[in-house]
């Protein structure tokens, strides 16, 4: 069942070819980058994560793995819209309505589009203009009474023909010019992966546990039965049998994970199991990463990505995630890139399994990242494209930066409200970062004012304590570690303006203080505090982390006095900035807002905190 819409025209056709082919793939880019789905992206590895390219909003969860041609990225929304983006700014060049959530990794070939959606539909669109030129429908899904089920089959291309499963049990071949059916496969379940090829074989999996090998004209070659297909779900209460891992096949070998809690190694040629890897009844979703001779395979509940030596089955290393991890693998030379549940976005060092970076986004991360020219593009449950540039290089002798929350429970008035300062305090602690009272605070500028190793202290407790408030302009002890190339990120107005007595109630509101040891000129000296505005965060914001917008008080400063302007209020002002001392970028004074008695979302205090420290 077919319609046509639309076809390019051949001027257009040549355009888009051409813009395809400025990505070093005429042919275009499929999930997990190739038809045998390694993860191997043949362009140049991030690097150190330098900062946040751009991201994009949609209105829905995102759970596609993005595409990128040339300079366009395309993916698909839980809006039930497929999107097409400038690769390089963020801005939108058109979107696609249909009539259900795009959870498919699209295909791209030769000037069009091709992806699955909710709504049932397989679709070719014109990669220029977005103009559908036909849609082919599946018949109803066949019945499945557990959840998880959060993809639908990703469409795979090769030799003009793509290859793609339905919910409703069948293996289809289409036309890539048509959209007409050439066969399709009753495989019993459904197909909620994106079938692997290689050597005239395509290999998928169905739900019922079972990964099923095919000829090009859809005739079974063999058929595994994994474990899970002896289990009884109701001594679970849960789905053990799902193959919703896509094969991924090198070396005359496929390799492919299952709800039952295995790795799976097959011949490629018969079926044969070669070995298989226990993640412990935790489920392998992540479709495995295949390069050098290793397979990279996340897991779910188990919470970790592993390297496994394909020849013999043996992990050679762990990597312990915050949280599980379904997020397929991008490689680019010795890195790997994945994400995890708890919406962070990881670079790796594939050789040692070691961390070189990290990112959080504000929701789960269902989706896989891709990385084109030092670009690693993701999406999160959070409804953003995240665009993340890298630096190109890392290296693995430097130490970790040090990261420090203050925090102590002192007497007196404290500027958060309502548990707040905790809040701040145990979101930081969960991320890895030291808790410093007042003299910890003291030891650690010191130590670190005469130490090249990057650090940040994200204040928590909005005080600035006596044993780093120091002396006039210039000397105070916070100010030489600023100096130094040290970062101090603030949550609420300048604490230094706060003046207490011995009891530590607040006397009196002085901002000439912070105005002398910080080098910023605040317009308000003590009570005058210049009213609340919206703040609305600027491109150089979004690149740090933030968004969106906020009403805040106390923060504003000319933009002349400041290095970065975060975010610009509705007078013209600095609402959110950066003042940089002479370090790297990335480092200096950092004013942010927050509420004061309402927890929010510390993600992009974070992002912000930790932009140009790794």
């Amino acid at each position: 069942m077919k319609t046509y819409r639309l076809a390019l025209t051949p001027l257009l056709a040549l355009m888009v070819l051409f813009e395809c082919s400025q990505s070093g793939d005429k042919r275009g880019t499929t999930f997990q980058a190739n038809p045998r789905h390694t993860g191997v992206y043949a362009t140049k590895p991030f690097g150190e994560l330098k900062r946040v390219k751009f991201t994009f909003q949609t209105q829905g969860h995102i759970r596609s793995t993005p595409a990128v041609v040339g300079n366009v990225l395309f993916f698909g929304s839980g809006d039930s819209f497929f999107y097409a983006l400038d690769a390089i700014s963020g801005t939108e060049l058109w979107r696609f309505k249909t009539g259900g959530a795009v959870h498919s990794s699209p295909a791209v070939e030769d000037g069009v589009v091709y992806f699955t959606s909710r709504d049932r539909m397989l679709y070719a669109l014109d990669a220029k203009q977005g103009r559908e030129k036909w849609h082919f429908q599946f018949d109803e899904d066949t019945h499945y009474q557990y959840g998880f089920d959060y993809y639908t089959s990703s469409p795979t291309l090769e030799n003009g023909i793509i290859y793609v499963g339905g919910g409703d049990g069948y293996l289809y071949a289409i036309n890539a010019e048509t959209g007409g059916q050439i066969w399709k496969f009753a495989a019993g379940s459904r197909i909620r992966n994106s079938p692997a090829i290689e050597k005239g074989t395509l290999v998928f999996g169905t739900m019922n546990g079972h990964v099923i090998a095919l000829d090009v004209n859809g005739r079974k070659l063999w058929d595994y039965a994994t474990f899970g297909t002896t289990l009884n779900f109701e001594d679970y209460g849960y789905d053990r049998a799902a193959v919703l891992s896509s094969p991924s096949i090198a070396d005359d070998i496929v390799t492919v994970g299952c709800r039952d809690g295995f790795l799976y190694a097959l011949e490629l040629k018969t079926g044969a199991l070669r070995w298989k890897f226990d993640h412990n009844i935790s489920w392998a979703i992540s479709t495995p990463g295949r390069a050098d001779g290793k397979v990279y395979c996340g897991s779910s509940d188990g919470h970790f990505y592993q390297s496994v030596d394909l020849l013999t089955g043996k992990e050679e290393w762990r990597f312990t995630s915050k949280s599980g991890v379904w997020s397929s693998p991008a490689i680019a030379g010795n890195e790997l890139y994945f994400a995890d549940f708890g919406g962070y976005v990881y670079g790796i060092d594939r050789k040692k399994g070691k961390e070189i970076w990290r990112y959080k986004t504000s929701g789960p991360v269902y989706a896989s990242p891709a990385i084109n020219d030092r670009v690693l593009y993701c999406g999160s449950d959070d409804g953003r494209l995240y665009a993340f540039e890298g630096t190109g290089t890392f290296d693995p002798s430097r130490p970790k930066p040090r990261k420090a929350v203050f925090w102590e429970d002192s007497p007196g008035f404290k500027w958060f409200q309502n548990g707040v300062d905790t809040w701040i305090r145990d979101y930081f602690k969960n991320e890895g970062y030291e808790i410093l009272d007042a003299k910890g605070l003291s030891t650690f500028m010191k130590e670190q004012a005469s130490d090249t190793t990057a650090s940040v202290v994200v204040f928590a407790d909005n005080r600035i304590p006596n044993e780093v408030a120091g002396g006039p302009s210039g000397k105070a002890p916070v100010r030489r570690y600023l100096d130094a190339g040290g970062k101090i990120v603030f949550l609420g107005p300048s604490p230094m303006a706060h003046q207490r007595d011995s009891s530590g109630n607040l006397t009196a509101i002085d901002f000439s203080i912070p105005s002398k040891v910080f080098g910023v000129q605040y317009p308000g000296n003590r009570l005058d505090m210049k009213g609340w505005y919206k703040s609305q965060v600027t491109q150089e914001g979004i690149s740090w982390g933030l968004s969106g917008w906020w009403v805040g008080v106390f923060t504003a400063v000319e933009t002349n006095q400041v290095s970065t302007v975060l975010a610009m209020d509705e007078m013209g002002m600095a609402g959110a900035w950066v003042k940089n001392y002479g370090g790297r970028e990335g480092t200096g004074l950092v004013q942010l807002w927050i509420p004061r008695a309402t927890p929010v979302s510390l993600d992009p205090i974070k992002a912000v905190a930790e932009y140009g420290i790794w």
